[in-house]
């Protein structure tokens, strides 16, 4: 009885020094999947074994592998008598930092910033004494979808059909297209009837149009590490509407198109206002001021034999005689105006 119950007792003893046994506190290798230009802390916090309770220093090693690296080991953060050195050569100097000023307080963590694609690889931390505890974190750094355009192709019109389109010109494959109809400005609204999955991943194409497809949509683009989303608003017209608007649009269209026309028109007509008021000041200016009453109507005779031209320059009272200019080549001759 006298064995038993002191090895229980000695067990009881040891029981404190045994907890301590755990070298890093963590659950095996892990895996993570982050963004572009996030950042992340790569956890490595540990303890020391009985053993280790000597006069020797903690020394980390952090450590890159990635598969196109060949040759010595990537060690770009280390701390050893107290002293934190930066490696070279693999970009991360001015991203990375110890979570902690003093990593010798059990915690090696890391803080890893402004993440980039090419950081994807496997991360080992490495906590030495007179033993050595290993732990792995595998890093993937995607890019995430680029804001997509969403737009539609069809006539929205009652009865009609429409598509409703959405692609993204960017971010890490594979990408995960999903449309939601939004319900007072929420998203995860479910699809009305007559909605069906299109041709193309983005693609939700919508038959028998009715006012229950009117509303806002929401197209949502997802990858691994994150997610985009665009909206258009889909009103469908009624059939005399939109007949309407395209009558409307046509006539405006017409009315633009003649504006330009009615604009020469008008300046005609005042050059020829113009040169009409000059004949009947000629025509005042041939009778020596003879002329009793004013010009009403002043015209242009465009009839021109053997290179004569002829103004007319006609009076309110037609019994009155004016006068005219015939000009032949350039020399004026005054003559008794006929009767009016």
């Amino acid at each position: 009885m006298a064995g038993p119950g002191a090895s229980l007792l000695l067990l009881l003893a040891l029981m404190p020094a045994l907890l301590l046994a755990v070298r890093i506190n963590s659950k095996g290798r892990e895996v993570l999947y982050l963004a572009k230009g996030d950042s992340v802390k790569l956890g490595c916090p540990y303890v020391l074994e009985p053993e280790d309770n000597g006069p020797q220093g903690v020394g980390i090693e952090w450590i890159q592998i990635t598969p196109e690296r060949t040759g010595p080991e990537n060690v770009f953060l280390s701390y050893q008598d107290h002293h934190v050195n930066y490696g070279s050569g693999s970009g991360l100097q001015d991203r990375v930092a110890f979570v902690q000023t003093d990593p010798s307080q059990y915690d090696a963590s890391i803080r890893l910033a402004d993440l980039q694609v090419s950081d994807t690889g496997t991360y080992q931390c490495r906590v030495k004494k007179n033993t050595v505890a290993v732990h792995e974190v595998i890093v993937t750094v995607q890019e995430k979808p680029v804001t997509p355009q969403c737009w539609t192709e069809g006539e929205v019109i009652e009865g009609g059909s429409v598509l409703l389109r959405c692609y993204s010109r960017g971010g890490t494959s594979p990408l995960a297209y999903q449309w939601a109809k939004l319900a007072d400005g929420y998203g995860g609204g479910r699809l009305p009837s007559g909605t069906i999955q299109g041709r193309a991943p983005g693609d939700l194409f919508i038959r028998s149009l009715s006012e229950v497809h009117a509303g806002v949509y929401q197209c949502r683009v997802t990858n691994r590490v994150g997610y985009s989303v665009c909206q258009l608003n889909l009103s469908p017209a009624a059939r005399g509407r939109q007949a309407g608007i395209i009558v409307g649009s046509i006539l405006g269209s017409l009315l633009l198109l003649s504006l330009p026309a009615l604009l020469i028109w008008a300046l005609i007509c005042r050059y020829r206002r113009k040169e009409c008021q000059r004949a009947c000041s000629d025509c005042r200016s041939s009778t020596g001021g003879t002329m009793t009453r004013p010009c009403n109507v002043c015209a242009h005779h465009s009839y021109s034999p053997h290179g004569i031209s002829y103004m007319q320059c006609q009076h309110g009272d037609g019994d009155e005689r004016g006068a005219a200019l015939i000009c032949n080549e350039g020399i004026r001759h005054q003559v008794t105006c006929p009767a009016l």
